[in-house]
C-alpha cells in the first residue's frame, strides 16, 4: 500500500489536485489509518495559519455587504386594520337593517314546525305497516273459505 506525502496532502486540502487524484486520496483515507492521521494533522496545521476573525465586527461586515430590502408602505386595502373596519361596518349595516332578526324570525319557525309534529319511531311505524299486512293476510284468508 502506498502511502501519501504531506505535500500531496497539503495539495490536496488546498484543492491543488487533479479530480482522479483526489478521488484516489478520498479512498486511500476510507482505508489507511495512519494517512487518516496524517491527514488531520494537516489540517490542523492549516487552520493554525488561517488569519484570525474579529468576531465583534465579523457580524456587521457581513450584514453591510448584504442587499438591503426596500420597504414598501402598504397599500390601505392590504392592512389588518382596513378588513376589520370593514368587517364593522358590515356588521352595523346588518344589525340596522334588521337583517339578523328577521334571521331569527326565520330560525324560530323552523324550529316551531319541527317541534309540533310528533315524530313517529322506526320501530312503531314498521309494526304499525307488518300489522296492516296481517290485517290484509287474514282478510284475504277469511274470503278463501
Amino acid at each position: 500500500m502506498r502511502h501519501f506525502s504531506n505535500e500531496e496532502w497539503m495539495s490536496y486540502i488546498n484543492d491543488k489536485l487533479s479530480k482522479t487524484t483526489c478521488e484516489e486520496l478520498e479512498d486511500h483515507l476510507f482505508s489507511c489509518d495512519q494517512c487518516l492521521e496524517v491527514y488531520i494533522k494537516m489540517i490542523d496545521r492549516q487552520a493554525e495559519e488561517l488569519p484570525v476573525i474579529d468576531y465583534s465586527s465579523f457580524t456587521d461586515e457581513i450584514i453591510a455587504e448584504l442587499p438591503q430590502k426596500k420597504m414598501r408602505k402598504k397599500i390601505l386595502y392590504q392592512r389588518t386594520l382596513f378588513h376589520y373596519a370593514v368587517a364593522a361596518v358590515i356588521t352595523l349595516t346588518l344589525m340596522t337593517t334588521g337583517f339578523f332578526q328577521s334571521i331569527m324570525g326565520v330560525v324560530t319557525t323552523v324550529e316551531v314546525s319541527s317541534t309540533s309534529k310528533p315524530q313517529q319511531s322506526v320501530s312503531s311505524s314498521l309494526m304499525k305497516k307488518s300489522l296492516a299486512l296481517f290485517e290484509i293476510i287474514d282478510i284475504k284468508q277469511k274470503e278463501g273459505q
